[in-house]
């Protein structure tokens, strides 16, 4: 399933919203349409608190789109259309008036994409699913990939032991690991972005 929603355009000429494919663990490529022609094209990746406290997944689906032209102000119909699965959906926007958007600065091109911080996913654990992730991994995986995504390192082979042995035997659930691996003492000096989902070394899946 498909939802999203444009929610807003900017002075500058920047739309803003967000899509999320429910039944598939990538980004959306999502373009604008105007008078059936593309005005606008984003991969939605931003990661939005809202979303994620909101329910929908991990979060990481919001975008923010440059127009290509200058739209008339006023009423306009807009839509959301997502060319890998076909569909398109219609959107109302009211246009303010537009000035045409200034060059991005370098520094936003270069700026780190914003991700999960702990606060984040401390409110909403179960979206990383810890059960089911435990369950498709199995304990040793699942404590090395918990490792690398919370820590940012590789567990040595006697925590893998010890943690194995208290998932494996019920004396911890996952997402009581998790948990505690969140309010660590270790953690709490690291700084607090966790990677994103879509990062490459990201261990976990959605299924």
């Amino acid at each position: 399933m498909i939802e999203g929603h444009i929610e807003s355009l900017s002075s500058d000429a920047t739309l803003y919203g967000w899509v999320r494919d429910t039944g598939a663990f990538t980004p959306c490529h999502v373009q604008v349409l105007y008078a059936g022609a593309v005005v606008a094209e984003a991969i939605a990746t931003e990661f939005r608190a809202d979303l994620l406290r909101a329910g929908h997944g991990h979060g990481h689906y919001g975008f923010a789109a440059r127009l290509r032209c200058i739209l008339p102000p006023g009423p306009c119909s807009l839509a959301l259309h997502l060319p890998a699965h076909a569909r398109t959906a219609p959107m109302a926007l009211i246009v303010p008036h537009l000035t045409p958007p200034p060059p991005v600065p370098v520094e936003t091109l270069l700026a780190t994409p914003k991700t999960w911080t702990l606060a984040d996913l401390l409110a909403a654990p179960a979206c990383l699913d810890p059960a089911g992730n435990f369950g498709r991994m199995g304990a040793p995986r699942f404590v090395d990939g918990m490792y690398r995504f919370v820590l940012g390192r590789w567990p040595s082979k006697a925590e893998v032991r010890l943690h194995t042995q208290n998932l494996d035997r019920g004396r911890v659930t996952p997402e009581e690991f998790l948990a505690d691996m969140l309010i660590s003492r270790e953690r709490a000096d690291l700084p607090a972005e966790l990677p994103s989902p879509f990062d490459p070394a990201f261990p976990f899946s959605f299924a």
